[in-house]
């Protein structure tokens, strides 16, 4: 992405251009349903899930979760999901604004993490918003895209797969 365009796009616009660059593909290619892994040595592997379409938008939602074993179980740290808006897409404006309509938007939905144990939505119940949350949790989103492509989160060949 040049210099120039990353000033213009807002935090949701960079956060899908970010997406779209850990992907290697524009989302909108991704098969629903589907899990991907991406791995950069010596950092715990990325694990994409594509989860049913937003009833909402009908658009596209992710999950995005680093895993570890414990005592047998896997625990996320962390595990978020995030709708996606494709480029054109003028669904839920109110909530995350475009400064270009041809710029996709991602917008962080929750966030768990299994030790300590923390769960959070940005819509805990239909017509209900929580904006301080929604900006914090865009924002950790964005940190942790930039974070995985620095340290070189690529994707593992054979290991995109059906989900169910």
């Amino acid at each position: 992405m040049p210099p120039t365009d990353r000033r213009r796009r807002n935090l949701y616009e960079r956060n899908y251009a970010r997406i779209a660059t850990l992907l290697g593909q524009p989302p909108s290619q991704l098969q629903p349903e589907t899990a991907h892994r991406f791995r950069a040595s010596g950092f715990m592997d990325l694990v994409v899930e594509v989860l049913p379409a937003c009833q909402e938008t009908g658009g596209l939602v992710l999950s995005l979760a680093h895993y570890f074993e414990q005592n047998g179980d896997l625990c996320q740290d962390p595990e978020m999901t995030v709708r996606l808006f494709p480029p054109g897409s003028t669904a839920f404006l109110q909530y995350t604004p475009s400064t270009e309509p041809n710029h996709g938007r991602a917008e962080a939905l929750s966030f768990e993490q299994s030790i300590p144990p923390i769960y959070q939505l940005v819509y805990p119940e239909p017509g209900l918003v929580r904006p301080r949350l929604r900006m914090d949790l865009n924002r950790f989103l964005g940190q942790w895209l930039q974070n995985l492509a620095e340290q070189g989160h690529r994707p593992v060949e054979g290991e995109g797969s059906t989900a169910g």
